[in-house]
């Protein structure tokens, strides 16, 4: 029986579960949708529906807070070819297109004004089959127009 248990585990530790769903909430809010097993797709509604109502919100410590989950940290990631986007390292780091900056200002500015008149119930999961290599059952997840 799964009598007040939470969460679900993904087959991962925990470290390694936190930051799958990082790069999918990102993915989601950089994208619009995500491709993905059903599972992941549940959890990660746990993750993006909170972070559109901080968007709402539109204070200061609603942008640390998002950042706090789609950045996760204060210094940059370098990136595997520096002069990507025709910008230098230090370019991109300026311009927050590293370490995901870009996400933050994308959700507060673009995502969460779409949504003002909405209450909840930002996402839509969409059942897609099953998975052909081990028959998981896949789902798109997607924001609602």
């Amino acid at each position: 029986m799964r009598h007040k248990v939470d969460r679900r585990k993904l087959g991962l530790p925990s470290d390694q579960r936190r930051a799958l769903l990082t790069n999918l909430a990102r993915q989601m809010i950089r994208h619009g949708y995500v491709h993905t097993t059903l599972a992941r797709a549940k959890e990660l509604r746990r993750i993006v529906e909170p972070l559109i109502t901080l968007g709402k919100q539109d204070t200061l410590a609603a942008r640390r807070r998002a950042r706090r989950i789609l950045v996760g940290h204060s210094k940059s990631i370098p990136a595997k070819d520096p002069r990507r986007l025709g910008l230098s390292h230090a370019e991109q780091c300026e311009a927050g297109l590293i370490n995901g900056e870009d996400l933050v200002k994308h959700l507060f500015d673009n995502l969460a004004p779409r949504f003002a008149d909405r209450n909840g119930g930002y996402t839509r999961i969409t059942r897609t089959g099953r998975r052909r290599g081990d028959g998981a059952p896949t789902a798109v997840i997607e924001f609602v127009e």
